[in-house]
């Protein structure tokens, strides 16, 4: 599981050099999409810059500066200068949350290890079952042989007498 912070440093990361698939030169307008927030402040303000760069390498470098001054870039799009969009790209975000599919996935595995554990379990108890029958079978068998062996005789008088 992510904890918050690596997912927030994924994210930045995932945020610097975002444009890499359109050569730019200072006819295109990148208009970068991004939330910030002044230092105390809890709630993000959305803001949406248009600036022009002579290169892709400047434009990737002014938005890794906004990245490492804490804003998060929602979108950039690079438009030509004919106001078509040449292209849009957003940041891959990183969840904190795991998704429905991870979460079935976890709770398939923890339903497996449970019914390994409640099958070890009742292999054991099943044991101790049989243990405690054949014992107590064991204890009836002696029990029935000592009775064979104490059968009283009596004394023949009699057959001693004439002896």
């Amino acid at each position: 599981m992510n904890t918050a912070k690596e997912v927030k440093a994924k994210n930045a990361e995932n945020s610097k050099n975002i444009i890499s698939a359109i050569e730019l030169n200072e006819t295109m307008t990148v208009r970068v999409y991004s939330k910030s927030r002044a230092k105390g402040e809890v709630k993000f303000k959305k803001k949406r810059d248009s600036l022009t760069f002579k290169s892709t390498e400047a434009a990737n470098t002014a938005i890794n500066a906004l990245v490492d001054a804490g804003a998060k870039i929602r979108k950039v799009e690079i438009i030509a200068e004919d106001g078509t969009m040449l292209s849009t790209t957003k940041p891959s975000r990183v969840r904190v949350t795991p998704t429905a599919e991870e979460k079935a996935a976890k709770r398939e595995i923890n339903e497996a290890a449970k019914a390994e554990k409640a099958a070890a379990k009742a292999k054991i108890k099943a044991e101790k079952a049989a243990a405690k029958e054949s014992a107590k079978i064991l204890k009836a068998a002696v029990k029935a042989q000592a009775k064979t062996e104490k059968v009283k005789t009596t004394k023949n008088v009699a057959e001693e007498a004439l002896a």
